[in-house]
């Protein structure tokens, strides 16, 4: 629980579409990290489960490249915290992740191909299911 919220973070992997559909089956999203400390506690938690792998979160730019949105479809807004060079879009990266092995920084958001399957982390307010 942070902030009134509920997160869960999986340790089973899942492309992103299958991931945001698993988190919907209790009620909630993907996460939202719109804040540097919800970040922060996101990034933790993520740890908790297993350090140094990507993770999936509820960004992504499928609607219109370049324009990153929540999956709850709210603007990114001011607050980002992307590694060096991200998001580059090589390929068709519109999902965004926390990054993992074998690419550091392993806590900054990078963009990749939605297909891929990563651990993700979910959100439900208010409260837990």
């Amino acid at each position: 629980m942070w902030r009134g919220t509920c997160y869960k973070a999986f340790n089973t992997e899942k492309s992103f579409s299958d991931a945001a559909a698993t988190c919907g089956v209790d009620g909630g999203t993907l996460a939202m990290p719109r804040d540097a400390e919800t970040n922060a506690f996101l990034i933790s938690l993520c740890k908790s489960v297993r350090v140094h792998k990507p993770f999936w979160f509820g960004l992504h730019d499928q609607r219109e490249e370049g324009s990153f949105e929540w999956v709850d479809g709210s603007a990114l807004g001011t607050y980002t915290f992307w590694a060096p060079g991200q998001p580059d879009n090589q390929g068709n990266q519109d999902c965004v992740i926390y990054g993992g092995a074998p690419r550091p920084p392993y806590d900054k958001w990078q963009d990749t191909e939605c297909y891929w399957e990563f651990r993700f982390i979910c959100q439900a307010a208010p409260g837990c299911p």
